[in-house]
């Protein structure tokens, strides 16, 4: 669990209470840029990050996943800004895409905004009485002088809060960390707990099949972020809970007996009751195709022989068009004040590319006309990939390819999306035997349990990407007050 931080750390709730006003952060980030500029400081805290995410496994295209030596530090007030946008919207947003599991007119409106593929609407077909909401989920967002903007919305069962905290961890141990905390209090937040409360709640609520929770961490091929599972497994196993790591290739279902079941690393049968899936619909439709729907755990899942943790219905959300639900007349009326209000603040234009008219800031245009002579202000993303794969950023494009790409886009379906300035931040390294402090652009995304906010994890990059699959690296998140 997360550490106490010089014998004082403090409550959640006391540091998001406002105690860090933005200049006051900026000082806490110079002094701690001022700790590590003492070259024995700097190298131990260097020596000791590198070790420790290598012995623990946190490491990316074989190397240690960050390379900083610096936290993210953020205001209590920044902090509860983003937890609370995040907690809004995200409950809002899986309220608007649960229409697609209705008959009627709104829920035909919603599947056809969403684009689902045939396999995607047989699964949704699929989804048991019992099924709920995506118990985990992450906005992928970005924290300015002046805006809170999130561009992305991932209920795929995503990766980041048990790597948030492994890092928060590393980092309080810190000579650099231990010395900061003599100025200033901190608080990380620990998430190992609450994904564990959720997976037996969501057996509890989904209709507690066989005789207790059993969970199975559920990958699909090799994972580039395994080091969670094996967090996540060791704490099921501290809290008694019976837990086994497999692939999507392990399951075998019973369907006489209604019993999904896998094996463990001792080859020792294992009935399964809670699928904690993290293999990616995407990467399951690649391995399997349309006969993915016959698969044991479809049709476990369908059954109520299991229940899965994020089910496949979390697919709707996944899917980038799903933030055009806000904006789309239909289905916009369907907001309360409150969420329509912190849409409007808090996320990009958005539109599915299509032929045919639409508005832009108020305005009505030509969605095709105005993609075409707009290239420098917008971005285009396949509505269903994910890692920053098939982006193309109409500022980095030359004309003629963003010409093309438009054309794929009208008969593939993509979003368009208004350019957001990426903020970036300076963070120290190491490097040719010396500290050098450098820009990175910095990504600020919540993550949530249902719809609740429990914390953020932050991305760095050198470059406007800022997924870890594509170069990438993460730095865990304090909460910063100064000490009176």
């Amino acid at each position: 669990m997360i550490p106490s931080y010089n014998g004082d750390q403090v409550d959640g709730d006391q540091v998001m209470a406002g105690s860090a006003e933005p200049d006051t952060t900026q000082a806490a980030i110079d002094r701690f840029h001022q700790i590590l500029g003492k070259q024995d400081i700097a190298e131990t805290t260097r020596r000791l990050l590198m070790r420790e995410q290598c012995a623990v496994g946190l490491q990316m295209h074989g190397r240690p996943l960050t390379q900083v030596l610096r936290p993210r530090l953020i205001s209590g007030g920044d902090h509860a800004r983003v937890c609370s946008a995040g907690s809004l919207l995200a409950g809002a947003l899986q309220r608007l895409v649960g229409y697609a599991l209705d008959d009627g007119e709104v829920g035909d409106h919603v599947r056809e905004v969403l684009a689902l593929t045939p396999v995607e609407t047989a699964l949704v077909a699929m989804s048991p009485p019992t099924d709920g909401d995506s118990p985990h989920s992450r906005f992928d967002g970005f924290v300015t002088t002046d805006r809170l903007v999130f561009v992305e919305f991932n209920p795929d069962s995503p990766a980041g809060a048990l790597t948030q905290e492994a890092l928060a961890e590393i980092f309080a141990a810190t000579p650099a960390m231990q010395a900061f905390t003599g100025d200033y209090r901190v608080q990380a937040t620990s998430a190992r707990q609450q994904i564990v409360e959720n997976l037996t709640r969501a057996w509890t609520t989904g209709g507690m099949p066989g005789d207790g929770p059993r969970v199975a961490i559920v990958e699909c091929g090799e994972s580039k972020f395994s080091w969670e599972f094996t967090m996540l497994h060791a704490e099921l196993h501290r809290q008694r809970v019976p837990a086994v790591i497999c692939s999507v290739d392990d399951l075998r279902y019973d369907s006489t007996h209604r019993r999904l079941c896998s094996h463990d690393a001792d080859g020792h049968r294992q009935p399964i009751t809670v699928v904690h899936r993290r293999a990616l619909l995407n990467d399951l439709l690649s391995r399997y195709g349309p006969d993915f729907i016959d698969h044991p755990l479809p049709r476990a899942w369908s059954a109520g022989a299991c229940i899965m943790v994020n089910s496949f219905t979390s697919q709707l959300s996944t899917k980038k068009s799903a933030l055009t639900l806000f904006a789309d007349p239909r289905t916009s009326v369907l907001l309360s004040p409150q969420e329509a209000a912190a849409a409007q603040r808090y996320l990009p234009w958005t539109r599915l590319v299509r032929p045919g008219s639409t508005t832009y800031r108020g305005e009505e245009i030509d969605l095709s006309a105005f993609a075409r002579t707009h290239r420098e202000g917008l971005v285009l993303k396949p509505n269903d990939d994910y890692g920053g794969q098939g982006i193309v950023c109409g500022w980095q494009t030359s004309d003629e390819d963003w010409q093309k790409a438009l054309s794929h886009a009208m008969n593939d379906p993509h979003v368009i999306q208004e350019r957001i300035p990426i903020p970036k931040a300076r963070y120290p390294t190491w490097a040719d035997g010396g500290l050098r402090i450098e820009a990175y652009y910095e990504s600020t995304d919540p993550y949530l349990f249902a719809s609740t906010t429990h914390g953020c994890i932050c991305r760095l990059s050198p470059t406007a990407l800022l997924n870890v699959s594509a170069g990438g690296s993460c730095v865990p998140v304090f909460q910063v007050a100064p000490r009176a």
